[in-house]
């Protein structure tokens, strides 16, 4: 069992089974738009996205983060987070960078131990995005014996915390957690740190949270994640 969680500076091309979640964040500096895509849960399936930018150009996602490679036969689930970050003083495509802060938060026992770890990317026209995947190459396994191993497999979980940063700012603009299983990727919670504001030499804090949501969890669903303690 693998996960793959990498920022790419293009976004693919993705057809998701549900509505698309919409964030809006803001920074001292930036308006951040996050777009979260959640495509079919692959069943022995190629693990591959395209990019509008080269249709024909096939990007593969292999288990070391941020590496490429070709998974042929991939059971479980993925996510598209695509960003878009402009100037907060005139709307125009940021030339900023993007850094993730990701650790395991807890997960389903037996799964293997996974350092925290960081990346960053250098946005292109303000574009940038992240691929997240659960799940397994089963090609190894006999034919005979991947249905089984499928239904082993849903019982396996992990809960991530991932802060997400602009530039060298020290403050998050947001922290999000996740689920991952093999049958789907979700947003358990999404917060947003207080702007911070400087006027006249002087800094404030913002009492207004910098977060704007479309098509989030519901507030039952958001409690019923957080008694879960993360398990699916």
């Amino acid at each position: 069992m693998f996960a793959v969680l990498a920022l790419r500076a293009s976004e693919p091309v993705i057809k998701s089974q549900t509505p698309d979640s919409v964030y809006g964040f803001s920074t001292a500096r930036y308006d951040i738009r996050m777009r979260v895509s959640f495509p079919a849960p692959y069943e022995g399936k190629r693990l591959s996205v395209y990019h509008a930018a080269d249709p024909g150009k096939e990007d593969c996602l292999s288990v070391a983060t941020g590496a490429s490679g070709c998974i042929d036969s991939f059971v479980g689930a993925l996510a598209v987070v695509s960003f878009v970050v402009t100037r907060a003083d005139n709307g125009k495509p940021a030339a900023a960078s993007m850094r993730e802060m990701v650790a395991v938060v807890e997960q389903s026992p037996g799964l293997p131990s996974r350092p925290s770890f960081a990346m960053t990317i250098k946005l292109t026209d303000g574009i940038g995005t992240d691929l997240q995947a659960f799940g397994y190459d089963e090609s190894p396994l006999p034919a005979a014996g991947r249905a089984a191993e499928r239904e082993v497999a849903k019982a396996a979980w992990r809960r991530y915390r991932q802060e997400l940063y602009l530039d060298k700012d020290r403050q998050p603009f947001a922290v999000v957690e996740w689920l991952h299983t093999t049958t789907c990727i979700r947003i358990v919670r999404v917060d947003a740190p207080p702007i911070r504001w400087r006027t006249d030499g002087e800094a404030k804090a913002s009492r207004k949270n910098n977060l704007v949501r479309s098509g989030d969890l519901t507030a039952e669903q958001r409690r019923r994640g957080d008694q879960r303690g993360g398990t699916p």
